[in-house]
């Protein structure tokens, strides 16, 4: 029997009805961010779901992926960390759902596991150092619908909006991959992999990440080869004004959508 692990993010229902943190947190299964992807899945996965397969990129604790394999669809959860597998291996023991698995890896390893009908992406693309490329990757590997919940960058025009409130210390304005953009610095360079595996919410192969300006990941998108592009804000919905007002531009974070049509 897995010993249960600390969960710090995902709230999982398991099937004795115990929670994997408590039941005073919001519960996985109605996260805003699951319940608009799925319905963007089941808008653009018309086939029988058990049919269908979808990959949580950077799975983390395994929510997303769980709630997904619930859903019916063949569900991967790619993640590389070992204290963050850990979580997601004692979800698949407490939960009997035959169409979940989960992989330790490293994402840029996708390829390894073939082509999927869906890729959530969510809170990974922005401690990537090359994003163009591995939009481009997942192009190729995804034969529908790419969901990317991801932070962004902004030119300095939006600056009134409050852009310059943003608590990130994003560097200047500069171009990689032929992308406007702005460099994060992720963690210093030369520490172990246990110090790593210890910080959670940061990159694990590099240092630090690119954030193109959105207009620029936008179009990056359809250039990987997904002709229908947009940005999703139901998940905004508890408070939309807010949501949509200064806080936007200063969280510098939005759904995008990529659909090939």
């Amino acid at each position: 029997m897995l010993n249960k692990p600390e969960f710090t993010a995902h709230n999982i229902l398991l099937d004795d009805q115990t929670f994997t943190i408590n039941d005073k947190v919001p519960a996985m299964n109605k996260d805003a961010r699951f319940l608009s992807s799925s319905r963007v899945f089941n808008l653009a996965l018309h086939s029988e779901k058990s049919q269908m397969r979808i990959v949580d990129l950077g799975c983390l604790e395994g929510g997303y992926a769980t709630e997904f394999a619930r859903l019916g669809y063949e569900t991967l959860g790619i993640e590389v960390r070992d204290s963050n597998i850990a979580a997601c291996k004692y979800v698949k023991s407490k939960t009997t759902l035959p169409n979940l698995s989960f992989a330790q890896d490293t994402v840029l390893n996708l390829p390894n596991y073939g082509q999927f009908d869906g890729v959530f992406c969510c809170g990974l693309l922005y401690h990537l150092e090359n994003p163009r490329a591995y939009l481009q990757m997942l192009g190729q590997l995804t034969t529908k619908v790419l969901i990317l919940q991801t932070h962004f960058s902004l030119g300095d025009e939006y600056a009134p909006l409050g852009f310059r409130d943003n608590p990130y210390n994003l560097g200047e304005i500069t171009s990689h991959e032929g992308l406007l953009g702005r460099w994060y610095q992720e963690f210093t360079p030369g520490i172990n992999d246990q110090v790593k595996d210890s910080m959670r919410w940061t990159s694990w192969e590099n240092h630090r990440s690119f954030w193109p300006n959105k207009d620029q990941l936008l179009l990056a998108l359809n250039e990987a080869g997904f002709n229908l592009v947009f940005e999703q804000f139901d998940d905004l919905m508890d408070d939309l004004p807010k949501n949509l007002g200064k806080s936007y531009y200063s969280g510098l974070r939005g759904s995008f959508i990529g659909i090939k049509v």
